[in-house]
């Protein structure tokens, strides 16, 4: 047998070399026929290509349409090619025609199969990704360009400060075909660039409301630049506006409307379908106004969802009514305001600057809103970050490592650097490492900047919670029901009781009474999928399940025995939470010294799956 493989070997190494497969030049290979166009020349319609049975091709609107080809009535033709177009290329000749007759109709058939034949010719094409909405964009086959998609027309703006105008539609960027399905217009920028005291202006004006953090109005200012560019960005950051009654945030939101105009997506109540559905391609901003908890938490968060998939721009796949997947790309930036905020999740908190005002004093006088002046400045602060856009990463890197130096990482130089960064596009002509004129600080408004919002940061990051703080947190505060009618109380209290050597005086003197364990309150925990076990060595590397031990000996070395999803009673304590369906196993497994797939009995006959958590874990210290 040795034999045989050894020659085998031998034989492999002699054998000559194959080369492989030559895949170089397969980006050369034609995706479209040489087939000439059988639609006459020029069309307003342009075939794109096919999808599965769908057409797909911009109409002489230069709107993005896909239908099958048996939805080709003869309406829907004349609504995208034009009756004059088919009139003249594929005339209906009704019988007895002669020549010099007027021709009143078209043939449906032959304009039908001209296009399929047309858009097949082109091949398959999935536009997702290859056709852009109204908004600002940061191509893939260039990304020095900053483009900006007004519905009607499309803006190629480029790091030299030159900007190409051109109408909607197919537009070649670097030799690529990118679409820009035409639109409702949006305001465009104005032709002149606001200056620098008019961003100052605006400074002034958002630091008006009685903020609790003397940094807010600065990340206002920054998020209200975002709003411009959010889809050209690589983060965008999220602001929650929390104020009471009676603190101005009506006044303060209309002037941001006002500001931004169109370009921000504005509603009062709304889902996060709904939200995707209206932005489709679009990259705008979104404002949502009076977003409570309270009213209907699953529906708020999935809407913070939809603002965390915003932040860096993911895919978010969806089914529709025909079984097939739909494609969303988010790229907006947030703006929630409530009288409260939704509980965080530490993935969630470091996207969010949360933002609280107190109520005006009541002799403060009524701010007279000035909503067209601050429109038409809106339109000069969009010119303004559009040419300055140019310096956005140098100014963004040297924030994030401003904050970095403060040790807060990740998300936290994102969200802040990005908000900052945007802010210093509207107040400065250079960016902070530039050498630039006295009058203009240079890296010393950047400290001091970052020193300003250092209290929000701390704040934030001891407020994001992990999930395995959040699991430990709403287990200990889940109320078990007491025995014999008494008041619910949370699974905290039976854990400090099961745990707690019991003491009962007896009733005379001569009677010492009962010292030991609370029973009572271990079978509750139990018959909840929760019991307090010591995890014993039994020697010769076999271990065991035991009762805890009792007080600080047994919370030091006691493990709470968590079943696994097959225990009824617990899946009722987490259903209709983020951890359903034996989610909370993962959270929990987390946790230094977690011992998974242990066999415990929970107040049956047959012992059940179960994860092995420290009961330290559970005993949080005050401070």
């Amino acid at each position: 047998m040795a034999g045989g493989n050894q020659s085998r070997l031998e034989e492999m190494r002699n054998a000559a070399a194959e080369p492989a497969p030559d895949f170089f030049g397969a980006d050369l290979m034609d995706e479209v026929s040489g087939k000439p166009p059988l639609l006459p020349q020029p069309c307003p319609v342009v075939p794109l290509g096919i999808l599965g049975k769908q057409l797909i091709f911009l109409d002489r609107h230069q709107q993005i349409v896909m239908e099958p080809p048996r939805s080709c009535s003869k309406g829907e033709l004349a609504l995208w090619f034009g009756k004059d177009y088919l009139i003249e290329y594929y005339p209906a000749k009704p019988k007895g025609w002669r020549d010099g007759d007027p021709v009143e109709d078209f043939n449906q058939s032959k304009a039908q199969l001209a296009l399929v034949e047309d858009c097949s010719a082109r091949r398959i094409f999935n536009p997702q990704g290859k056709v852009l909405g109204r908004g600002a964009h940061r191509p893939k086959v260039d990304e020095s360009k900053l483009i900006l998609h007004l519905g009607r027309s499309v803006l190629i703006s480029s790091a030299d400060g030159k900007v190409e105008r051109h109408p909607a539609g197919m537009v070649k960027i670097a030799g690529k075909e990118v679409f820009f399905p035409a639109s409702d217009s949006l305001p465009p920028p104005a032709s002149d660039a606001a200056t620098r005291a008019e961003a100052q202006e605006l400074l002034e004006m958002l630091g008006s409301w009685n903020w609790i953090s003397s940094a807010a109005p600065l990340l206002m200012l920054g998020w209200i630049a975002q709003g411009y560019i959010c889809g050209w960005l690589e983060w965008r950051s999220h602001i929650w506006l929390v104020s009471p009654t009676a603190s101005g945030k009506s006044s303060l939101q209309k002037r941001i409307r006002a500001l931004l105009d169109e370009w921000c997506l504005s509603t009062a109540d709304a889902s996060e379908a709904a939200i995707r559905q209206i932005l489709g391609n679009d990259t705008l901003a979104v404002s949502i106004d009076e977003a409570e908890a309270h009213d209907n938490p699953e529906k708020l968060q999935n809407v913070m969802n939809l603002m965390k998939k915003g932040s860096s721009g993911d895919r978010i796949l969806r089914g529709s009514q025909d079984h097939k997947g739909v494609e969303f790309t988010a790229q907006s930036a947030f703006l929630l305001s409530s009288v409260l905020h939704a509980p965080f999740r530490g993935e969630d908190r470091n996207r969010i600057a949360l933002l609280e005002m107190r109520p005006l004093a009541e002799d403060v006088p009524e701010l007279e809103l000035e909503l067209g002046k601050w429109r038409t400045v809106g339109r000069r602060l969009h010119r303004r970050m559009v040419e300055q856009a140019p310096r956005f990463e140098r100014t963004y890197k040297a924030y994030r490592r401003a904050i970095g130096a403060h040790r807060f990482t990740g998300r936290w130089q994102d969200t802040y650097g990005t908000l900052l960064a945007c802010a210093d596009l509207l107040l400065y002509d250079y960016a902070p490492d530039d050498i630039i004129p006295s009058d203009e600080p240079g890296m010393v408004r950047v400290q001091d900047a970052v020193t300003s919002i250092l209290p929000l940061l701390t704040m934030g990051r001891s407020e994001a919670r992990t999930d395995t703080e959040r699991v430990v947190q709403y287990l200990s505060s889940y109320p078990l029901p007491g025995a014999h009618g008494q008041s619910a109380e949370p699974v905290g209290a039976w854990l400090e009781r099961a745990m707690k050597t019991k003491v009962e005086a007896g009733q005379f003197a001569t009677d010492p009474g009962f010292v030991g364990v609370d029973e009572a309150a271990r079978k509750r925990l139990a018959a909840s999928g929760l019991r307090v076990v010591s995890y014993v060595d039994k020697g010769k590397g076999a271990f065991g399940i035991e009762d805890a031990l009792l007080d600080d000996e047994g919370w030091q070395s006691g493990y709470l025995a968590v079943a696994y999803a097959t225990n009824e009673a617990l899946m009722r304590i987490f259903e209709r939470t983020e951890w359903a369906g034996g989610g909370w196993l993962q959270s929990l497994k987390k946790i230094d010294g977690a011992i998974g797939g242990k066999k415990v009995r929970f107040n049956t006959r047959k012992p059940d799956n179960a994860l092995l958590v420290p009961l330290s874990a559970f005993r949080g210290d005050e401070g």
